[in-house]
């Protein structure tokens, strides 16, 4: 036997050794196997490595995705998003800005619960409960309360500022933000007497820098209502920014009271003329959306359009939430309309999405992902390709999977809401009832009119987000005709007053008989 074989024998004992179980005559074989499980391990390798790159970069994306979102919602500008997406994100700043303008809100309103306008006869601390004034020669305790008594004993040597009796229906201002200063009383007297110069230069007085009241927010926000009431566009930016910069929060946005008054006058002079024009589908609603919309809801909405004609016309102005449990049947309807050649009209579709964007936050993995595809389904039914892929956007960053990709719908669809004059968003439970415009003199034709309006209502509430200014005689008016309500147990609600008016009403006693609540912007 030669040296080469007694090598080969020595080699196959070997493998023998170190294999027990294998035969005898496989062990040739396993010669050929290193350099597969070599060439194996290799491409698992190259496959790990590069999984690994694609999970960094797309970490890297996402990271710059985040600072940019957080930039726009700083305040920064949209040019680096522009470089590197062609997504616009400033709709997603938006959206975040708006999440924490309506936590703001419920700050607001939360403090302002403790306000007069809330209800005097609630049992909380209001004007009739406070402080005390002092007696003659006795001045009141606490640095705030001694500021206010040097503020009456010289108020009559301030130009345009009358002196405030210390049993004004605002009281003596507390400290904190919240409680109404008194002087803020004359304003609104002044304001109801159409002296605007007048009304002015006592909130000009007021958020003047050396003022005791330069840091009272409600103070600011009733000049600002002033210059909405007044129509001063011009004024109302200055004020704001002033505004902005001494409290350092974002000023309220620009609308004009009288420009909301006209067109919503204009909307009720028109209805009766519209009602009788319109086609049929036009003229009412196939279904119009509760506040809450539940499975119930659902079923109703399917009978009402089985009954319905070729053109199906739904109102969702009234909707403020969605039940969990009728999120999947909904997203189910949306699919079916959008693969389907129906032929949809909606009203306010604006006041759905902004449901929907409420109830599917980006960011939020704990969300069920019901609500992205639902309002993805609602967005392509409305014919809206770019919100749906800024939309599809955020829903990836979420929870970094990419949702189905955008196809056009079958069916028609409408948007309604240009079709009327733009109108006020009254409450659901209002009936539509509303104050509107300058009210004065003889105000009977006007309450006759709410009284209609609400006789079927379960909550009688008023709308005032049209309302400019009401004088001493529609005050009595309209203090008659609440306490007519309150004796028959009926408490009428004003809501969305400017705070001008609010403390008018205040004053002239319409709150010892009404609940008031001031706008929330």
């Amino acid at each position: 036997m030669g040296k080469e074989d007694t090598g080969r024998l020595l080699s196959k004992v070997a493998k023998f050794v170190r294999n027990p179980l294998k035969d005898w005559s496989e062990l040739d074989t396993q010669e050929s196997v290193p350099a597969d499980n070599g060439y194996s391990r290799e491409m698992l390798k190259e496959m790990i490595e590069r999984r690994q790159r694609n999970d960094f970069v797309r970490r890297r994306e996402f990271d710059m995705l985040r600072k940019l979102r957080q930039r726009e919602a700083a305040g920064g500008t949209a040019d680096g998003a522009a470089a590197i997406s062609s997504f616009n994100l400033s709709t997603t700043g938006k959206s975040e800005g708006r999440a924490l303008t309506l936590k703001k809100i419920d700050e607001i309103e939360e403090q302002m619960s403790q306000q007069w306008w809330k209800g005097r006869g609630q049992g909380a601390e209001g004007p009739g409960s406070a402080t005390a004034p002092a007696a003659p020669g006795q001045v009141p305790a606490g640095p705030q309360a001694q500021e206010d008594h040097r503020a009456r004993a010289y108020a009559d040597t301030e130009p345009g500022v009358s002196p405030s009796t210390p049993q004004g229906a605002a009281g003596i201002m507390a400290s904190r933000e919240g409680a109404v200063p008194a002087s803020l009383e004359d304003a609104a007297i002044r304001f109801a007497q159409s002296d605007d110069a007048g009304a002015e230069a006592v909130l000009l007085q007021m958020t003047a820098p050396d003022s005791p009241h330069a840091e009272h927010a409600e103070v600011w926000r009733a000049l600002l209502d002033f210059y909405r009431a007044t129509g001063d566009g011009e004024k109302f930016g200055a004020a704001s920014t002033r505004y902005a910069q001494r409290l350092k929060r974002p000023g309220p946005e620009w609308v004009s009271l009288r420009s909301l008054a006209r067109d919503a006058q204009a909307g009720f002079d028109a209805m009766p003329a519209q009602e009788a024009s319109a086609a049929p589908e036009q003229r009412r609603p196939d279904w119009t959306c509760p506040a809450l919309l539940t499975r119930e809801g659902l079923a109703e909405l399917t009978r009402s359009l089985a009954a319905a004609g070729p053109v199906w016309h739904m109102d969702w102005r009234n909707l403020k939430t969605i039940d969990h449990d009728a999120a999947a049947p909904l997203r189910a309807l949306f699919n079916h309309w959008a693969d389907s050649p129906v032929q949809l009209r909606f009203t306010g579709a604006g006041q759905l999405l902004d449901v929907l964007e409420q109830a599917a936050p980006t960011g939020d993995k704990s969300i069920d992902v019901v609500w992205w595809q639902l309002r993805m389904a609602v967005l392509r039914t409305v014919h809206e390709p770019d919100s749906y892929e800024l939309a599809s956007l955020n829903y990836c960053i979420t929870f970094e999977v990419s949702p189905a990709s955008w196809s056009d719908p079958r069916g028609s669809y409408e948007c309604l809401d240009q079709a009327a004059p733009p109108v006020p968003d009254y409450p659901a439970d209002s009936g539509g009832a509303a104050l509107v415009g300058n009210l004065g003199g003889d105000c009977k034709p006007m309450l006759q009119r709410l009284d209609a309006q609400l006789m079927h209502a379960l909550m009688p509430i008023v709308s005032c987000a049209a309302l400019v200014r009401v004088d001493l005689e529609g005050a009595r008016a309209i203090i008659d005709w609440v306490a007519g309500h309150e004796e028959q147990g009926r408490r009428i609600e004003f809501v969305d007053m400017h705070r001008l008016v609010a403390t008018f009403f205040h004053v002239v006693g319409i709150t010892d008989h009404a609940s008031v609540s001031i706008r929330s912007n």
